[in-house]
């Protein structure tokens, strides 16, 4: 499944370094205290999301994590496969690894298969700046009294 735990909480700490100046640092102890999230569960994931090039590391008195790339650069599928790789709607998407014992029988591999790809090819054009700016509205708004117009004019 595509929105465990896990890619949950990495988009939402690139959404969190997205609404900040690139070279902003911040470490895993002040996101996992801001973000409310488990501190070690927070580190595995900021760990594959450096080793995916979507953030970097700064070692130090002083260190922590920032991004490594602009957030317009940075795809909301490029997240799931940091973390989530390969990011699969079901298992049948790739029926040489699949393990369901109904593979043979099953009539909704191949419109699941072409959903998976619709959906792969949708979060490829979603990005990060999408997420924290008002792009993804068709009238360029945010949806009035929505968590994200009362964090956008901490954006702006």
């Amino acid at each position: 499944m595509w929105l465990t735990r896990e890619c949950d909480y990495a988009v939402v700490v690139l959404a969190f370094f997205s609404g900040r100046r690139k070279d902003t640092v911040v470490s895993c102890q002040e996101m996992s205290d801001r973000l409310t999230m488990p501190y070690e569960f927070l580190a595995k994931i900021l760990q594959k999301l450096c080793r995916a090039g979507l953030i970097t590391s700064r070692h130090g008195p002083h260190g922590g994590y920032f991004l490594a790339r602009d957030p317009t650069a940075i795809r909301l599928i490029d997240v799931f496969r940091a973390v989530a790789d390969p990011p699969l709607l079901v298992d049948c998407v790739e029926p040489e690894g699949c393990r369901c014992p109904r593979i043979s029988l099953c009539e909704i591999v191949e419109p699941m298969q072409a959903l998976h790809h619709k959906l792969e090819g949708l979060l490829e054009g979603v990005t990060m700046a999408d997420l924290v700016t008002s792009s993804l509205y068709p009238d360029n708004s945010l949806v009035p009294g929505s968590r994200a117009a009362e964090n956008s004019r901490f954006l702006a």
